[in-house]
């Protein structure tokens, strides 16, 4: 049976705005109250432009949807232009969808998405339930239009995350999209499916809402009318009181009163309420009917259909709906530009900052090289390391995550620097005293001051070799990877990364904040790998875990205290051979299982445009995979947890 006989009925149109209803928080579409509409009509006129009279014409324009459309989209715009005035964001978001509801039924499908489009943006934060109502409009402008992949927006409703805390009776509207989807797709196993679910709903529910009852019953039936079932399929479109469908089975029955009696009860109804693409399948129907019995009747159906269907799909309508895809992607192109080139502009700002900080290192150790050729050796050298690190920073691949690294770095370095250049001060002065000690004879104080300045060029030392050692671990972060592995303590690693991780966020975002936990296991025995590649994997996993439980703080949720926990342990991996796993745990908000399995496809990312590139963690996974040999695996409770887990394998050569 062909798709046209049975899809979009007039019923499947109706049941279309319940759906909308259901899902937006109404348990049931508005009636009509006469009453209601006769006492409020003249009222409108003399009542103030408020939020009160805004929710008067939404429910005006609910009560003549779907029977009176134009009357409703007067009300909806009425609504809306109140609504901007007074900025009224739901009475928006409300107006605007039930004008898109009403145009995309009527076939005028440029309006309805140019509709949706300017209400999404509005249906952020606390207006987001409302985004699944937009989706079902877009799945009603695709059904409407005959396109087989109007299941995406069904499909953009299950992975929502408002859609996760619906009640089970909330659901079913949108389980009757899927089923009526798959009978499009002519998929009868996975409709039937739907219909049996839906079925089992009626059970409980059926006293609450007579169109899941209807619903049910229209999937069963087209089920049973595509697998030639009709018994079963008349049975379940009477229930339902689905006019074409029930045409549609006695076309197959040959019974041609019957063909004639609903066809054109579904016609009437199609033209009076002044939905299109009813009248076009009834009037199909009915052209294919009578095609050999009465030629001219045939005739007269068919220029319907031809004129209808020429109307819905007017080459101005179609380059009204190119024009806005066209004007979509270039919103998108130039908003990409621009956070393109913002962030340029914030890794000048980042280069002109350590140039700067370079400039005052260099300063300070041309004036330290009047009281001690050692410590300007010393300076210099680190001065060399930190130039040549930035030369690497620049020509590195790396530019994305330049920010984060240099400011950690420029806080980890400058506490040495600051002890190098405080003893250098003392001593000089210590210098000074000693000379006129020296003058005066007073042999004693001369040596107690000579053990002094032993004692602070012994620290001068040691904390200059402490910032070569921070500078030695920046160039090898920052470097392109040599590919030779060397037996590396991952405890000092992983804690190194930590730290610089942490400071660069801070650096980004002084409000940023978060307490950070080890639990590293001692005397853990150093492993072969890559310290380069695998320090970037550390710093990818260590930043995505504080922009996790940063995003959560933003949430303002009550004695919520951010934590990353850092752990490493040996465990037993084989028979023959051990590891050593390192987890990364955050309490954010975790990972949606819906995408879980799709975090290490490249080019995947849950942030927003312009914050993540979805490589960090495809990389990740290849070098700990395939050029560690080793595992990278992550589990996740959502709304509570997040732990990426990396083991490495150790072999005997490591112990």
């Amino acid at each position: 049976m062909p798709r046209s006989l049975v899809f979009p009925s007039n019923a499947f149109i109706v049941l279309l705005f319940i759906l909308v209803c259901v899902q937006i928080g109404h348990s049931q579409p508005i009636p009509p109250d006469q009453n209601y509409i006769d006492s409020i009509t003249p009222l409108l006129p003399k009542l103030p432009n408020d939020r009160i009279k805004v929710d008067h014409l939404a429910k005006l324009a609910g009560m003549n949807t779907p029977s009176n459309m134009m009357l409703a989209i007067r009300y909806a715009q009425a609504g809306l232009k109140i609504s901007e005035r007074i900025d009224y964001t739901r009475g928006i978001i409300e107006s605007l969808g039930t004008a898109a509801f009403c145009h995309a039924v009527m076939g005028e499908w440029p309006k309805a998405t140019i509709e949706v489009n300017r209400a999404m943006p509005l249906c952020k934060n606390e207006y987001a339930p409302f985004q699944i109502y937009m989706y079902n409009i877009m799945y009603i402008v695709s059904a409407t239009k005959g396109e087989l992949d109007a299941i995406k927006w069904v499909k953009k409703i299950l992975v929502h995350p408002e859609f996760a805390s619906f009640s089970e009776y909330e659901k079913w509207p949108t389980y009757m999209q899927l089923g009526r989807s798959y009978v499009d797709l002519n998929q009868l196993d996975s409709a039937e499916y739907y219909a049996n679910l839906l079925d089992s709903y009626v059970k409980k529910y059926a006293h609450l809402s007579p169109d899941l009852v209807n619903n049910s019953y229209v999937i069963a039936g087209s089920v049973a009318l595509r697998r030639k079932n009709y018994p079963k399929a008349l049975f379940n479109f009477r229930q339902a009181n689905d006019h074409l469908g029930k045409a549609a089975v006695f076309v197959e029955l040959g019974q041609p009163d019957s063909v004639v009696f609903y066809g054109t009860k579904t016609l009437v109804a199609g033209q009076t309420s002044k939905i299109p693409n009813v009248v076009r399948e009834a009037a199909k129907l009915l052209a294919k009917h009578f095609s050999k019995s009465d030629p001219v009747q045939a005739n007269q159906y068919l220029n319907l259909y031809i004129e209808t269907n020429e109307k819905l799909f007017s080459a101005q309508r179609l380059k009204q709906l190119e024009q806005i895809s066209l004007n979509e992607q270039q919103a998108k192109f130039n908003l990409e530009q621009k956070e393109k080139a913002y962030r340029n502009r914030f890794l000048v700002f980042g280069l002109l900052f350590i140039l700067i900080v370079s400039g005052i290192i260099l300063f300070l150790l041309w004036r330290n090289n009047r009281y001690r050729k050692s410590v300007n050796e010393t300076l210099q050298r680190t001065l060399n390391d930190l130039r040549t690190t930035q030369n690497q920073l620049i020509q590195s691949e790396k530019l994305a995550s330049l920010g984060e690294l240099t400011a950690g770095i420029a806080h980890e370095i400058q506490n040495p620097l600051n002890f190098v250049n405080n003893f250098a001060e003392v001593s000089a002065e210590m210098l000074g005293e000693m000379k006129e000690e020296i003058k005066a004879g007073n042999t004693s104080e001369v040596i107690a001051i000579a053990d002094d300045l032993e004692q602070n060029l012994s620290k001068i030392n040691h904390h200059g070799q402490r910032a070569a050692s921070i500078v030695k671990g920046m160039l090898e972060h920052s470097r392109a990877s040599t590919g030779v592995k060397e037996p590396t303590d991952l405890n000092a690693l992983a804690d190194e990364y930590l730290r610089l991780a942490y400071h660069g966020l801070r650096a980004k975002d002084s409000s940023f904040n978060a307490m950070m936990v080890t639990h590293f296991e001692p005397d853990l025995p150093l492993v072969s790998v890559i310290p380069q590649d695998i320090g970037r994997v550390l710093l990818n996993l260590i930043n995505n875990a504080f922009y996790a439980v940063n995003e959560k703080a933003k949430q303002g949720i009550e004695d919520y205290q951010p934590i990353v926990t850092v752990s490493t342990r040996l465990r037993l991996r084989s028979a023959t051979e051990d590891s050593i796993e390192i987890s990364i745990k955050d309490n954010g908000n975790g990972i949606p299982e819906a995408i879980k399995e799709k975090i290490f496809q490249p080019f995947f990312t849950t942030k927003p445009t312009g914050q993540g590139t979805g490589l960090g963690l495809s990389l990740a996974y290849d070098i700990v995979m395939q050029g560690h040999g080793g595992t990278l695996t992550v589990s996740s409770i959502p709304r509570t947890e997040t732990i990426f887990e990396i083991q490495l394998p150790i072999h005997e050569t490591n112990r």
